[in-house]
C-alpha cells in the first residue's frame, strides 16, 4: 500500500466533477496530503511544498470520487445465493441472524472482511454497515472493528436494533395459526445492547464513524425510538432505518399508526430531521414524501434487492422533487446479491427515466450523484466525502477507459452508469491510501479470503439446513398473510406489473 503520510500527486487523469463536463471532462492533476485534497488542477503542480512526492501517472483514467454504498448489511454475507422467488416477510425469516447459531469470532471477522473486499473491488471506498449482533456481544462488534480497520475501507457503522414481537410488526401476522407464531421472535430486551451502543459512538477511530441503526418503527417500541432520538441529538449521530420497504408495511401503517403513517410516527418520536435515512421507501405515498423532503431526511434508494424480494420500486423522482436527499445503496448480500453498485445505479438510471418526463436527459447524472454526493450526505459527511476538492477526503476511484466500455468515449457519465460492470476499476485510494492497485486488493490476501469462505460456507450448511427445514414448514402461512396484505387497498401501486388472480 502507499504511505499516506507522502504527498502523492496524480497527474492526466480525467476528473469528473457533477459542476463540469461530465460527457468528456478534461484531464486535470490532484495534489493529496494527509489523507486529503489540498489542491486540484493547475493549482496542483505550484501548491506541491516537497520533492519527496509520489507520482501517479492516471492519463488514460478516469477519476471519480469514490462510491458510497449508503445502506447494508454484513451479516448475512456468507448467505449469498442461498433464496430466491422469496418476498421480504418471508425472506427475513431465512436471513435474520437470531435465527443462526452463534458463528465463531473468526467467521464474523471474515464475512465483515468479505462484504468490505468486495466492495473495495467494485469502487466502493465508504459502506454504511447497519450490523446485527446477536446478545450485545462485544467480542462480535470487536471483531466486525477489527476486520473493518484490516480492509482499508471506511465505514459508518451502526448496530442494529428492535425489541418488538415479529407478530406486532408485519400486517397480519397476528392472524397466524398459533403454532406459527410460536416459531416467531418474540419482544427482546435491548438493554444490554442500548449500553453497549452508548459506551461506543463516543470512540473515536481512523474511517469509522458511528451511527443508530433502529431497524424499523414498526419493530421498536416507543422507548426505544425516544431513546434513539435523544442520543443522535446529544451526539449528532446520523439514524438509519428501514422504512416502507413491503408493500405490507404500508398496510400495517394504515391499520395501526396516527393518520395511517410511519412517518407521523417518527416525527412524534423525535427523529425526523435532517440526521434521519429512510432505507428503501417504496410503499410510500405522496404527503409522507413531502413530509421527508420538508425535514430534509434521506432516502437510501435499493434498486435492485426492492426488485429482487418483490418490493417494487421507490419513487425517485417525486423524492428528489420534495427536496430529499438520495443515497444509493446495494442491501443484503442474500437479498441482491452483489455489493455492486454499478448495478445499483443503472437501475436506478433506468428508474428515473421511467418516472421522469419524456426527453429528460439526466438519468445518469442523478444516479452518479446518488452514488456519490447523495450517500455522503446521507452518512452526515457531505463536507468530506463525494466530490474531488480541496479540503476533502482522497477517497477516489480510477477507472480504466482502455476498458471495452468506453469504446468510443461519447460520454464518461453514462458509460460509467450503463457500461461498466466494476471490472474497469483500477485503482481504489480511502483517504490518501492505495487499497485496491491493477484491479487488486492490497490490503487483504483474496486467495485466503476464498479459502476462508469455503471453509465457513461448509461449517455453516448444518444451520442453513435446519432453518430452512423449520420455516418450509410454515412458509405456506406466512404467505397467505403477504398475500392478504397484497389485497389491502392502497391508492397508490410501486410494481411495474401485478399479478393476476
Amino acid at each position: 500500500m502507499s504511505d499516506p503520510r507522502q504527498p502523492i500527486l496524480i497527474t492526466g487523469g480525467r476528473v469528473l466533477d457533477l459542476d463540469g463536463d461530465i460527457d468528456q471532462p478534461e484531464p486535470s492533476d490532484l495534489l493529496i496530503e494527509s489523507g486529503r485534497i489540498v489542491a486540484a488542477g493547475n493549482d496542483a503542480q505550484s501548491a506541491r511544498r516537497s520533492t519527496a512526492i509520489t507520482t501517479i501517472d492516471a492519463r488514460g483514467k478516469l477519476i471519480i470520487p469514490g462510491l458510497i454504498n449508503a445502506h447494508y448489511h454484513s451479516h448475512d454475507v456468507m448467505l449469498r445465493g442461498l433464496f430466491e422467488q422469496l418476498p421480504l416477510d418471508a425472506w427475513q425469516l431465512y436471513s435474520a441472524p437470531h435465527n443462526y447459531q452463534r458463528p465463531p469470532d473468526e467467521d464474523i471477522g471474515l464475512r465483515t472482511r468479505l462484504g468490505a473486499a468486495e466492495c473495495l473491488l467494485n469502487g466502493m471506498t465508504t459502506v454504511q454497515d447497519m450490523v446485527s449482533i446477536v446478545d450485545a456481544d462485544r467480542d462480535q462488534l470487536d471483531s466486525i472493528q477489527r476486520a473493518y480497520s484490516e480492509s482499508g475501507i471506511r465505514v459508518v457503522l451502526a448496530l442494529q436494533y428492535a425489541d418488538r414481537a415479529a407478530v406486532d410488526c408485519v400486517a397480519f401476522w397476528r392472524d397466524l395459526p398459533e403454532p406459527v407464531k410460536a416459531q416467531l421472535p418474540d419482544a427482546t430486551d435491548t438493554t444490554a445492547l442500548q449500553a453497549l451502543i452508548g459506551e461506543r459512538v463516543t470512540s473515536r477511530h481512523d474511517r469509522l464513524h458511528w451511527a443508530l441503526g433502529p431497524s424499523a418503527p414498526q419493530r421498536c417500541s416507543d422507548a426505544l425510538l425516544r431513546w434513539t432520538a435523544d442520543l443522535s441529538r446529544q451526539h449528532r449521530l446520523q439514524v438509519f432505518t428501514h422504512a416502507y420497504e413491503a408493500r405490507s408495511q404500508a398496510v400495517l401503517a394504515r391499520m395501526e399508526y396516527p393518520e395511517g403513517s410511519l412517518v407521523t410516527h417518527i416525527d412524534a418520536m423525535g427523529l425526523l430531521n435532517e440526521r434521519l435515512t429512510i432505507a428503501h421507501g417504496v410503499w410510500i405515498g405522496t404527503p409522507e414524501i413531502k413530509r421527508l423532503g420538508a425535514a430534509r431526511a434521506n432516502l437510501a434508494c435499493n434498486p435492485v434487492s426492492n426488485m429482487k424480494l418483490l418490493n417494487g420500486f421507490a419513487p425517485i423522482v417525486d423524492y428528489a422533487d420534495a427536496g430529499t436527499n438520495i443515497g444509493l445503496g446495494c442491501d443484503n448480500c442474500s437479498g441482491n446479491d452483489a455489493q455492486n453498485i454499478f448495478q445499483s445505479m443503472k437501475m436506478f438510471a433506468l428508474f428515473w427515466g421511467l418516472y421522469s418526463n419524456a426527453g429528460d436527459t439526466g438519468a445518469a447524472r442523478e444516479a452518479f450523484k446518488a452514488a456519490t454526493v447523495g450517500g455522503a450526505r446521507a452518512l452526515g459527511l457531505s463536507n468530506e466525502l463525494g466530490l474531488l476538492r480541496p479540503g476533502y477526503r482522497a477517497d477516489l476511484v480510477m477507472i480504466d477507459l482502455d476498458d471495452a466500455s468506453y469504446r468510443p468515449l461519447n460520454s464518461a457519465v453514462r458509460q460509467l452508469v450503463y457500461s461498466e460492470s466494476g471490472k474497469g476499476v483500477h485503482t481504489v485510494m480511502v483517504d490518501g491510501t492505495i487499497v485496491v492497485s491493477g484491479g487488486k486488493l492490497l490490503t487483504m490476501s483474496e486467495t485466503m479470503l476464498k479459502t476462508e469462505a469455503e471453509i465457513a460456507r461448509k461449517r455453516l450448511l448444518p444451520d442453513t439446513k435446519q432453518i430452512r427445514i423449520r420455516n418450509d414448514r410454515f412458509l405456506a402461512d406466512i404467505l397467505s398473510a403477504y398475500e392478504k396484505a397484497d389485497r389491502y387497498p392502497l391508492d397508490f401501486d410501486r410494481r411495474l406489473l401485478r399479478r393476476q388472480p
